[in-house]
C-alpha cells in the first residue's frame, strides 16, 4: 500500500478538498432538485432514502473538508480521509443510476447513463487531484457504463449494439482525456513550481542585497565620521589659505561619497518599493525658493542667470512630502546648473485642478546648456547611466539622480520627463497633492554656536576611538565637558555616580547596546528616567529615526555627524520648547 501512502502526501489533494468544501452548498442543492424529480421516476419512499443516503455521505465529506478552508495545509491523514469520504457520495449517485436502468423503462436507461456521465464530468473538474482520488471517483461511474449496457440490457438489434460500442468509445475517450488533462496539470504545476522557485531565488537576492547595502552603508558612515568630522575640526582650526582650500576640497569630496551612498540606498529602497512618503502642509513658494537660494551661489560663480516664476493661481498650500520634492527639484537645478555654460536656469511652478479634489502642480527645469540628444532622452533616465560617457569623466556623477527623482515622481502620482526645447534641456516633473491653506511657520532652528550649549556635562557611549575623538573636538572647544564611556553598561555606572545633562547613546556596542541601557535609563534603575539621550549611531537608513524615537531615544543622529547637526540637537535636548515628544519617562 505503499502507492497509496505516496498519494496522500500529495499536496494537491488540499486544493480539491478546499475547492470540495466550497462546492458543498451547490451540491445540496441539486441533489434536492434530483430528489424532486425521482419522486415522479421512483417514488417518494426511494427518492426521499435516497436523498437521505447522499446527505449523510455529504455531511461526512463536509467535516473532513472543513479542515482545509482557507487554504490550509492538510496533514497525510487528513487528505487519506477526504479521499475516502469520496466513496459514499460517488455510491450514492450511481446507485441511483442503477435504480433508473434496472426500471424497466429505456427512456430511465438514458437518465441512468446521463447520471453516470455526470459523475465522470464531474471528476474531470479537478484534473490536480491525485491518481488515486481520480480512481476513487471515477472507477464505478465508468464501470457502470460498460457492465449494465453489455450484461443488463438483453436487446440485441443493431442500435442496441451501436449504443453499446457508442458508451465505450465514450469511456474510453474519457480516459484519453483524463490522461491528457493529469499530463498537462503535471506540465503546469512543474511550471507553476519552477516559477515559484525563481521567485523564492529572486525574493532571496533581494534580501541579500538590502542586508549587504544595509551593512555597507553601516560600516562606511563609520570611518566617513571619522574623516569628516576631524576635516570639520580643522576647518575652525587657524589656517592659511591654501589650507583652507584643501580642508574644504577634503569636506567637498567627503560630502560626495556621502551623497552616492545615500543615491545607493535611496535606489536600492525605490527598486524594492520601500520608499515611504511622509506628507505634511507645506508651500510650494517656499520650498522651491529654498532650493533657488541654496544654488544661487553656485550660478552666480558660472555667471549664469537664475529665476523662477510662479503661476498666479498657484494654491497657497499643498499636502505633500517637502523632503521628496525637495530631492527631485534640487537634482534637477543642479544638473541645469552643472551643465550650463552660459545663459541661465528658469523654473515653471504650476498647479491645475485634477480628479479627487487634488491638485496636479508641475515644476518645469530649464537651462540653455548643451541638451540631451533625441536617442538619449529616456536613457538618461536609466541607472548608472548618462547622456554621453564622457560626461561623467568631465562633471563627475554615477548617473543615479535622474532615475531616482522619476521613481519617486511616478510614487507622487506624477512623472518626471525630458520634454523637447529650442536650446539646452527642459524637465518637467509633476505630482499630484491636495490642495489645503498655507502652513505655519515653523520656529527658527536652535543656532550651531558656542553659547547655545555652555558649561553642559556630557556622557558619551561609543566603541569607536575615531569617533570618541571627533566627537571631543566637536564640543570641547565650546566648553563642554565631555566624558567617554566604551558600552551601555559603563554608562549606567557613570550615571549612577554623578549628574550629566544629556547622553549620546552608540547603538552597536559591545556588553551592553545602546538600546538596552535607554530601557534601563528610562526604568530608572541611574536616576532620572526623563534624562535627554540621543542616539548617535551609523544605524541611518529610511525608518531608523522614527525607529529609535519610538523606542523612547530624544533625537536621532545618522553617521558622518556634521558639528552643526550635534551642537543643535544637544541644545534642543537640554532646553526643549516646546518640550521634546520623542522623550519618555517610565
Amino acid at each position: 500500500m505503499g502507492w497509496l501512502a505516496k498519494a496522500w502526501s500529495d499536496e494537491r489533494l488540499d486544493e480539491v478538498a478546499a475547492d470540495t468544501y466550497r462546492l458543498t452548498l451547490s451540491r445540496l442543492i441539486s441533489a434536492a432538485l434530483v430528489a424532486v424529480i425521482m419522486v415522479f421516476a421512483l417514488g417518494p419512499a426511494i427518492a426521499t432514502g435516497w436523498l437521505l443516503s447522499l446527505y449523510i455521505g455529504e455531511g461526512l465529506a463536509l467535516l473532513v473538508t472543513r479542515r482545509f478552508k482557507d487554504g490550509r495545509t492538510g496533514t497525510p491523514r487528513e487528505r487519506a480521509w477526504f479521499a475516502w469520504a469520496s466513496i459514499p457520495i460517488n455510491i450514492s449517485w450511481t446507485t441511483l443510476a442503477i435504480l433508473l436502468w434496472l426500471h424497466g423503462e429505456d427512456l430511465m436507461k438514458i437518465a441512468a447513463v446521463a447520471i453516470w456521465c455526470g459523475q465522470v464530468i464531474y471528476t474531470q473538474n479537478f484534473r490536480h487531484q491525485s491518481a488515486a482520488l481520480l480512481l476513487l471517483n471515477g472507477l464505478t461511474p465508468m464501470a457502470s457504463l460498460l457492465i449494465f449496457p453489455f450484461f443488463f440490457m438483453p436487446d440485441a438489434s443493431a442500435a442496441a449494439q451501436t449504443a453499446r460500442w457508442g458508451l465505450v468509445l465514450l469511456v474510453g475517450t474519457t480516459l484519453n482525456v483524463m490522461i491528457q488533462n493529469r499530463a498537462a496539470a503535471r506540465r503546469m504545476d512543474e511550471l507553476t513550481r519552477g516559477l515559484r522557485e525563481e521567485r523564492e531565488k529572486a525574493l532571496e537576492a533581494a534580501r541579500a542585497k538590502s542586508t549587504f547595502i544595509a551593512v555597507t552603508s553601516h560600516e562606511l558612515r563609520t570611518p566617513m565620521n571619522g574623516l569628516l568630522g576631524m576635516a570639520h575640526a580643522l576647518q575652525r582650526s587657524t589656517l592659511d589659505p591654501v589650507q583652507r582650500e584643501q580642508i574644504a576640497l577634503m569636506i567637498k569630496s567627503g560630502d560626495s561619497l556621502m551623497q552616492l551612498l545615500n543615491d545607493v540606498l535611496d535606489l536600492s529602497r525605490v527598486e524594492t518599493g520601500k520608499v515611504e512618503l511622509a506628507p505634511i502642509d507645506m508651500s510650494l513658494q517656499d520650498l522651491v525658493g529654498e532650493v533657488v537660494d541654496a544654488w544661487r551661489d553656485a550660478a552666480v560663480f558660472k555667471n549664469l542667470s537664475l529665476s523662477v516664476d510662479y503661476a498666479p493661481d498657484l494654491p497657497p498650500g499643498v499636502h505633500a512630502d517637502p523632503l521628496r520634492i525637495r530631492q527631485v527639484v534640487t537634482n534637477l537645478v543642479s544638473n541645469a546648473i552643472k551643465f550650463t555654460v552660459d545663459g541661465g536656469v528658469r523654473l515653471e511652478v504650476a498647479a491645475r485642478p485634477a480628479n479627487g479634489g487634488d491638485q496636479r502642480v508641475s515644476i518645469t527645469v530649464a537651462d540653455t546648456g548643451p541638451g540631451v540628444p533625441a536617442d538619449a532622452m529616456e536613457r538618461v533616465f536609466d541607472s548608472f547611466t548618462q547622456a554621453d560617457q564622457t560626461i561623467s569623466r568631465e562633471h563627475g556623477g554615477a548617473g543615479l539622480g535622474l532615475s531616482i527623482a522619476r521613481a519617486l515622481a511616478r510614487q507622487m502620482g506624477g512623472d518626471l520627463v525630458l520634454v523637447p526645447s529650442g536650446r539646452g534641456a527642459c524637465f518637467v516633473f509633476t505630482f499630484a497633492a491636495p490642495a489645503c491653506a498655507a502652513p505655519v511657520a515653523a520656529p527658527e532652528e536652535v543656532g550651531a554656536n558656542g553659547d547655545a550649549l555652555g558649561p553642559l556635562q556630557v556622557l558619551m557611549a561609543e566603541d569607536n576611538a575615531i569617533n570618541q575623538l571627533v566627537v571631543r573636538t566637536m564640543l570641547e572647544p565650546l566648553g563642554v565637558a565631555l566624558t567617554v564611556v566604551e558600552n551601555g553598561q559603563e554608562a549606567l555606572e557613570a550615571m549612577a555616580e554623578r549628574r550629566f545633562h544629556c547622553v549620546l547613546m552608540d547603538i552597536n556596542m559591545p556588553v551592553m547596546d545602546g538600546i538596552t541601557a535607554l530601557e534601563a535609563i528610562r526604568d530608572g534603575r541611574t536616576g532620572n528616567p526623563a534624562m535627554p539621550v540621543i542616539a548617535l549611531t551609523a544605524s541611518a537608513m529610511t525608518g531608523d529615526r522614527e525607529r529609535f524615537l519610538g523606542l523612547g531615544f530624544d533625537d536621532h543622529l545618522g553617521k558622518p555627524v556634521k558639528p552643526v547637526d550635534l551642537i543643535t540637537a544637544i541644545a534642543k535636548a537640554v532646553n526643549p520648547e516646546p518640550p521634546n515628544a520623542g522623550r519618555r519617562a517610565a
